[in-house]
C-alpha cells in the first residue's frame, strides 16, 4: 500500500484527532474493503510510513492532552490528580 505524502499528513493528522481507521479510509479516498489489511499495516509493520504517520499523530495527541492533564493536577483537580496516578502506575517496568 503506497500513500502519498499528502495522504500520509492527513492519516496523521486524523489519527491524532482520534478518528477510527474506516473514517480515515473513507477520507483518504481508499475503498473500504481494504480496511483489514489497512489495520495489518498499522498493526504489524512498524516500519511502514502509514503506520509511523499514524502512530506519531496519535502519539503526539496523546502527549498533549497528558500535559493538560498534568497541568490541571498541579493545579489541584482531584480527577485530574487520579488520571496522573493511573498513567504513573501503568507506565512501570
Amino acid at each position: 500500500m503506497n500513500l502519498t505524502g499528502e495522504q500520509l499528513e492527513q492519516l496523521e493528522l486524523m489519527a491524532g484527532l482520534f478518528f477510527s481507521v474506516k473514517e480515515i479510509l473513507i477520507a483518504l479516498e481508499m475503498p473500504l474493503h481494504m480496511q483489514p489489511d489497512f489495520e495489518d499495516i498499522l498493526k504489524l509493520e512498524n516500519s511502514h510510513p502509514a503506520s509511523l504517520a499514524y502512530h506519531k499523530g496519535r502519539l503526539t495527541s496523546e502527549v498533549e492532552l497528558r500535559q493538560s492533564i498534568k497541568q490541571a493536577a498541579l493545579n489541584g483537580s482531584n480527577p485530574a490528580q487520579t488520571t496522573m496516578i493511573e498513567f504513573f502506575n501503568s507506565s512501570k517496568l
